[in-house]
C-alpha cells in the first residue's frame, strides 16, 4: 500500500504533488530532502506498479519519479499508462546502469527527463524543480487550449449560420438593438467609432466599416483584420492593398495570419514596431516582407479573449501619428465587443456550447 512522507511543514493550498515509484529507501529519501520543509511540495511513495496504480486512481500527481525495474514489473509500463491518460503529468525515469537503449525506450515512454544514479541532492533538485515548472506551464497551457476550443467552435458556428439565421433573427431585431443602443451610450457615447458600429450585427459590414474607419484616421495605408480560426491560428477577414502588388500581398497576409496575429493575440495594448529590429521580434525570420515599414498591430478583447487581431503597415516615410496609435487603442476592446455581440446574437437559438470538462475533453 502506498506510504506518505510527511514533509510539509504546514498545508499549502495547492502543493505540487510527487510521487515516487522506486524500491530503494536511500533514492526516497533523497527527493524528500529536496522537499525539506517547503510545504509546496507533496512527497508520496510507492515500491511497486500495483501500489502506484491504486494510488493514482484516486489522486491527481504532478511528477512521476519512476524506477524501470520493480518488483512487479517495468516501470516503464507505467510511466507509458501516465502518457497515455487525460492527465497532465510530467514523469521523471531513474536508472542505476546508464545506456543510450534505455533512455531512448524511456522518453518513448513519455519521460521528460532521465536520471542516473547515483545523483547528488544539487543535481536531483535542480532536475525536480524543472520538471515542476514544465507542468505548472503545460497546465496553463492546456486551460488555454479548453478556452480557444470553445471560443473558435463558436466563432465557426457562427460563420456557417449567419447566412440561414435571418428569419429567427427579425424575430428580436427590434429588441437587440434597443439592448447595443443602451450599452453603447453608456460606455462609448463620445467614440465616433462605437457610433458607428453600434447596431451592426452583420460581420461582413462589421469587419468592412473597421476598415473604413482606420483609413479615415490613418489615411492611405494596407491593414488587415485577423480572425481566429482554430487554437493559435488566425485567418484573414478582411483587409485594404495599398501599396502592395497582388503576389506579393497574398504571401504576405498569409505571414502575418501565421505568425503575426497569434504573437500579437498576447500582447498588452497596441503594438506600435517602427525598426527593423522590433518588426523582427513579432515576424520572425521572415521580418523581411515588411522591411524599412511601420507597424500598428493590436487584440481585439472581450473578456480575456482575443476576437480579432488587427494590422496596418506602410513604408516609413509615412509614419503613423500619435493620433492613430490613440484611436487604435480606442477601437480595440469596441471592435472585441461588436464580435461578441455577433457571436452572442447568432448563437441566442442554439444550446450553450460551454458544456465544462467533458466537453473540452471530447472536442
Amino acid at each position: 500500500m502506498p506510504r506518505k512522507t510527511d514533509t510539509l511543514a504546514h498545508q499549502t493550498k495547492h502543493p505540487s504533488r510527487v510521487l515516487v515509484v522506486d524500491p530503494d529507501p536511500d533514492f526516497t529519501t533523497l527527493i524528500e530532502r529536496v522537499a525539506g520543509g517547503d510545504a509546496s511540495m507533496q512527497i508520496t511513495r510507492t515500491v511497486s506498479i500495483a501500489d502506484a496504480r491504486q494510488f493514482l486512481e484516486s489522486h491527481a500527481v504532478d511528477l512521476a519519479v519512476i524506477n524501470p525495474q520493480l518488483p512487479d514489473g517495468s516501470g516503464l509500463d507505467l510511466a507509458g499508462d501516465l502518457k497515455k491518460s487525460k492527465k497532465i503529468t510530467q514523469t521523471i525515469v531513474t536508472t542505476d546502469k546508464p545506456d543510450l537503449d534505455a533512455a531512448i525506450a524511456a522518453i518513448r515512454a513519455g519521460a521528460c527527463d532521465f536520471i542516473v544514479k547515483p545523483v547528488e541532492l544539487d543535481e536531483v533538485s535542480q532536475r525536480i524543480h524543472a520538471a515542476l515548472e514544465r507542468q505548472t506551464q503545460d497546465k496553463l497551457q492546456a486551460g488555454r487550449v479548453r478556452r480557444l476550443r470553445r471560443l473558435c467552435k463558436k466563432l465557426n458556428q457562427a460563420r456557417v449560420d449567419v447566412s440561414r439565421q435571418v428569419d429567427i433573427l427579425c424575430n428580436d431585431l427590434v429588441t437587440a438593438y434597443q439592448e447595443l443602443a443602451v450599452q453603447m451610450q453608456q460606455t462609448h457615447t463620445d467614440s465616433g467609432y462605437g457610433q458607428l458600429v453600434n447596431n451592426e450585427l452583420d460581420l461582413e459590414a462589421l469587419l468592412r466599416k473597421t476598415l473604413e474607419y482606420l483609413m479615415e484616421q490613418a489615411g492611405p495605408t494596407n491593414a488587415a483584420v485577423f480572425l481566429p480560426a482554430s487554437l493559435d491560428e488566425y485567418s484573414l477577414g478582411g483587409y485594404v492593398n495599398y501599396d502592395c502588388t497582388a503576389e506579393s500581398a497574398d504571401m504576405l497576409l498569409e505571414h502575418l495570419a501565421d505568425v503575426l496575429a497569434p504573437r500579437v493575440s498576447d500582447a498588452e495594448g497596441v503594438v506600435h514596431a517602427t525598426d527593423n529590429d522590433e518588426l523582427t521580434h513579432w515576424l520572425g525570420d521572415d521580418s523581411a516582407y515588411l522591411a524599412d515599414s511601420h507597424l500598428i498591430a493590436f487584440p481585439c478583447r472581450c473578456d480575456g479573449e482575443a476576437l480579432a487581431v488587427v494590422a496596418l503597415f506602410r513604408d516609413r516615410s509615412e509614419p503613423f501619428g500619435d493620433h492613430v496609435i490613440e484611436q487604435c487603442g480606442i477601437l480595440a476592446p469596441l471592435l472585441g465587443e461588436a464580435l461578441a455581440r455577433v457571436i452572442k446574437v447568432h448563437h441566442r437559438h442554439l444550446p450553450d456550447l460551454d458544456e465544462g470538462p467533458e466537453f473540452d475533453e471530447a472536442f
